[in-house]
Protein backbone atom coordinates (compact mmCIF):
# COMPACT_ATOMS: atom_id res chain seq x y z
CA UNK A 1 0.00 0.00 0.00
CA UNK A 2 1.75 2.84 1.15
CA UNK A 3 5.35 1.98 2.36
CA UNK A 4 7.60 5.00 2.24
CA UNK A 5 4.58 7.74 3.27
CA UNK A 6 7.27 9.65 5.45
CA UNK A 7 9.54 10.09 2.01
CA UNK A 8 6.88 11.49 -0.76
CA UNK A 9 6.67 14.43 -1.22
CA UNK A 10 3.10 17.14 -0.23
CA UNK A 11 2.25 16.24 -3.81
CA UNK A 12 2.57 13.02 -4.47
CA UNK A 13 0.43 12.26 -0.99
CA UNK A 14 -1.88 14.75 -1.84
CA UNK A 15 -2.14 13.25 -5.86
CA UNK A 16 -2.20 9.39 -3.66
CA UNK A 17 -5.10 10.41 -1.31
CA UNK A 18 -7.00 11.56 -4.60
CA UNK A 19 -6.65 8.34 -5.49
CA UNK A 20 -7.50 6.32 -2.97
CA UNK A 21 -10.99 8.30 -2.18
CA UNK A 22 -11.25 7.38 -6.29
CA UNK A 23 -11.09 3.71 -5.32
CA UNK A 24 -13.06 4.14 -2.27
CA UNK A 25 -15.98 5.36 -4.50
CA UNK A 26 -15.76 2.33 -6.94
CA UNK A 27 -15.30 -0.44 -3.65
CA UNK A 28 -18.19 1.86 -1.90
CA UNK A 29 -20.86 2.77 -4.47
CA UNK A 30 -22.18 6.23 -3.49
CA UNK A 31 -19.61 6.89 -1.47
CA UNK A 32 -18.00 10.56 -0.72
CA UNK A 33 -16.87 12.81 1.93
CA UNK A 34 -18.86 15.61 3.23
CA UNK A 35 -19.17 18.00 6.34
CA UNK A 36 -20.99 17.94 9.69
CA UNK A 37 -21.76 21.98 8.86
CA UNK A 38 -22.90 21.14 5.36
CA UNK A 39 -26.20 22.87 5.22
CA UNK A 40 -29.24 20.11 6.37
CA UNK A 41 -30.43 20.10 2.77
CA UNK A 42 -27.92 18.54 1.77
CA UNK A 43 -27.72 16.22 3.95
CA UNK A 44 -30.31 13.01 4.10
CA UNK A 45 -33.40 13.41 6.42
CA UNK A 46 -32.02 9.63 8.50
CA UNK A 47 -28.64 11.24 8.30
CA UNK A 48 -29.68 14.63 10.21
CA UNK A 49 -31.36 12.06 12.86
CA UNK A 50 -28.32 10.47 13.60
CA UNK A 51 -26.72 13.35 14.10
CA UNK A 52 -28.86 14.97 16.36
CA UNK A 53 -28.59 12.07 18.65
CA UNK A 54 -25.11 11.65 18.22
CA UNK A 55 -25.11 15.24 19.76
CA UNK A 56 -27.26 14.24 23.04
CA UNK A 57 -24.77 11.99 24.06
CA UNK A 58 -21.89 13.75 23.17
CA UNK A 59 -21.04 17.59 23.19
CA UNK A 60 -17.96 18.02 20.96
CA UNK A 61 -19.17 15.58 18.70
CA UNK A 62 -19.48 18.24 15.47
CA UNK A 63 -16.04 18.96 15.91
CA UNK A 64 -13.90 16.37 17.33
CA UNK A 65 -15.21 13.27 15.49
CA UNK A 66 -15.25 12.08 11.90
CA UNK A 67 -18.30 9.67 11.86
CA UNK A 68 -19.84 7.28 9.35
CA UNK A 69 -23.24 6.89 7.89
CA UNK A 70 -23.06 4.48 5.56
CA UNK A 71 -22.33 4.99 2.73
CA UNK A 72 -21.56 8.91 3.72
CA UNK A 73 -17.76 9.89 5.64
CA UNK A 74 -18.54 12.63 7.91
CA UNK A 75 -15.79 15.54 8.57
CA UNK A 76 -15.88 17.61 11.86
CA UNK A 77 -17.20 21.30 11.73
CA UNK A 78 -14.15 23.62 10.63
CA UNK A 79 -12.27 20.93 8.21
CA UNK A 80 -14.08 22.17 5.12
CA UNK A 81 -10.47 24.41 3.88
CA UNK A 82 -7.95 22.37 5.32
CA UNK A 83 -9.90 19.07 3.01
CA UNK A 84 -9.86 21.14 0.26
CA UNK A 85 -5.63 21.94 0.78
CA UNK A 86 -4.21 19.42 2.17
CA UNK A 87 -6.79 16.46 2.11
CA UNK A 88 -3.49 13.96 2.90
CA UNK A 89 -3.86 15.11 6.43
CA UNK A 90 -7.27 12.87 6.33
CA UNK A 91 -5.72 9.85 4.58
CA UNK A 92 -5.21 7.76 8.11
CA UNK A 93 -8.74 8.92 8.98
CA UNK A 94 -10.24 7.44 5.65
CA UNK A 95 -8.26 4.06 5.94
CA UNK A 96 -9.80 3.92 9.64
CA UNK A 97 -13.43 4.88 8.14
CA UNK A 98 -12.94 2.68 4.79
CA UNK A 99 -13.46 -0.22 7.16
CA UNK A 100 -17.06 0.76 8.90
CA UNK A 101 -17.53 1.27 5.29
CA UNK A 102 -16.52 -2.10 4.06
CA UNK A 103 -17.99 -3.35 7.11
CA UNK A 104 -21.55 -1.91 6.76
CA UNK A 105 -21.57 -3.36 3.40
CA UNK A 106 -21.10 -6.57 4.57
CA UNK A 107 -23.12 -7.28 7.55
CA UNK A 108 -25.54 -4.34 7.06
CA UNK A 109 -28.19 -3.95 9.36
CA UNK A 110 -26.39 -6.35 12.21
CA UNK A 111 -23.61 -4.50 12.19
CA UNK A 112 -25.68 -0.69 12.92
CA UNK A 113 -27.49 -2.36 15.23
CA UNK A 114 -24.78 -4.39 17.19
CA UNK A 115 -22.85 -0.82 17.01
CA UNK A 116 -25.65 1.24 18.64
CA UNK A 117 -26.02 -2.04 21.38
CA UNK A 118 -24.46 -1.44 24.85
CA UNK A 119 -24.36 -4.57 25.88
CA UNK A 120 -22.69 -6.68 27.36
CA UNK A 121 -21.76 -3.99 29.11
CA UNK A 122 -17.87 -3.70 29.49
CA UNK A 123 -17.23 -5.13 25.72
CA UNK A 124 -19.73 -3.67 23.69
CA UNK A 125 -19.56 -4.70 20.21
CA UNK A 126 -18.76 -1.17 19.53
CA UNK A 127 -15.34 -1.99 20.43
CA UNK A 128 -15.05 -4.87 18.26
CA UNK A 129 -15.99 -2.85 15.36
CA UNK A 130 -13.93 -0.09 16.45
CA UNK A 131 -10.97 -2.41 16.78
CA UNK A 132 -10.79 -3.67 13.32
CA UNK A 133 -11.31 0.41 12.11
CA UNK A 134 -8.35 1.74 14.66
CA UNK A 135 -6.06 -1.23 13.39
CA UNK A 136 -6.09 0.88 10.36
CA UNK A 137 -4.34 3.69 12.52
CA UNK A 138 -1.43 0.84 12.93
CA UNK A 139 -1.52 0.00 9.71
CA UNK A 140 -1.12 3.19 8.31
CA UNK A 141 1.82 3.44 11.06
CA UNK A 142 3.79 0.21 10.27
CA UNK A 143 3.52 1.33 6.87
CA UNK A 144 4.92 4.59 6.79
CA UNK A 145 7.24 4.50 9.95
CA UNK A 146 7.42 0.64 10.46
CA UNK A 147 6.42 0.58 14.46
CA UNK A 148 3.13 1.52 16.75
CA UNK A 149 5.05 3.04 19.26
CA UNK A 150 3.30 3.24 22.70
CA UNK A 151 2.02 6.32 22.49
CA UNK A 152 -0.11 5.18 20.37
CA UNK A 153 -1.33 1.87 22.55
CA UNK A 154 -1.94 4.94 25.63
CA UNK A 155 -4.06 7.26 23.30
CA UNK A 156 -6.33 4.18 22.46
CA UNK A 157 -6.48 3.05 25.83
CA UNK A 158 -8.61 6.19 26.88
CA UNK A 159 -10.47 6.31 23.80
CA UNK A 160 -11.65 2.47 24.63
CA UNK A 161 -11.69 2.43 28.18
CA UNK A 162 -13.01 5.88 28.21
CA UNK A 163 -16.12 8.47 28.63
CA UNK A 164 -15.58 9.76 24.82
CA UNK A 165 -16.71 6.30 23.41
CA UNK A 166 -19.06 5.23 26.52
CA UNK A 167 -16.39 3.39 28.36
CA UNK A 168 -16.98 0.69 25.26
CA UNK A 169 -14.12 -1.74 26.45
CA UNK A 170 -13.53 -1.43 30.44
CA UNK A 171 -11.65 -1.36 32.43
CA UNK A 172 -8.58 0.15 30.93
CA UNK A 173 -6.59 -3.13 31.39
CA UNK A 174 -8.82 -5.08 29.30
CA UNK A 175 -8.51 -2.05 26.35
CA UNK A 176 -4.94 -2.43 26.58
CA UNK A 177 -4.50 -6.19 26.57
CA UNK A 178 -6.82 -5.64 23.34
CA UNK A 179 -4.83 -3.18 21.71
CA UNK A 180 -1.16 -4.47 22.72
CA UNK A 181 -2.30 -8.01 20.82
CA UNK A 182 -3.92 -5.80 18.28
CA UNK A 183 -0.60 -4.07 17.56
CA UNK A 184 1.04 -7.65 17.70
CA UNK A 185 -1.05 -8.93 14.76
CA UNK A 186 -0.38 -5.77 12.72
CA UNK A 187 3.67 -5.88 13.31
CA UNK A 188 3.86 -9.46 12.02
CA UNK A 189 1.98 -8.66 9.26
CA UNK A 190 -0.80 -10.67 9.85
CA UNK A 191 -3.39 -7.82 9.34
CA UNK A 192 -1.84 -5.49 6.52
CA UNK A 193 -3.68 -3.71 3.41
CA UNK A 194 -6.82 -0.87 3.76
CA UNK A 195 -8.89 -4.70 4.39
CA UNK A 196 -7.78 -7.15 6.43
CA UNK A 197 -11.11 -9.31 6.99
CA UNK A 198 -12.52 -10.30 3.59
CA UNK A 199 -11.97 -9.54 -0.51
CA UNK A 200 -12.15 -6.31 -1.71
CA UNK A 201 -13.76 -5.62 -5.36
CA UNK A 202 -10.84 -3.87 -6.71
CA UNK A 203 -7.32 -3.50 -6.47
CA UNK A 204 -6.61 -0.50 -4.14
CA UNK A 205 -3.81 2.40 -5.77
CA UNK A 206 -0.33 1.61 -5.21
CA UNK A 207 2.48 4.11 -4.29
CA UNK A 208 3.76 4.20 -7.91
CA UNK A 209 0.64 5.55 -8.97
CA UNK A 210 1.08 8.92 -7.71
CA UNK A 211 4.13 9.44 -8.67
CA UNK A 212 4.41 12.42 -11.33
Amino acid sequence: MVAGWDRMTPQERRRYTGLFVDWMQREIPGCRVAFKDDPPETIVWWHRVSHFFARLVSPDYDKRFTTVIYPVIYLPVGTRESWSAQPERFYGTLRHEFVHLKDFQRFGVWMGASYLALLPAFWTMRAFWELRGYAQNMIFLRESAGSVPDEQIDRLVEIFGGRDYIFMMSPRSRARRALEALRARVLSGELSGPYPYGPLDHAPPEVEDAAP
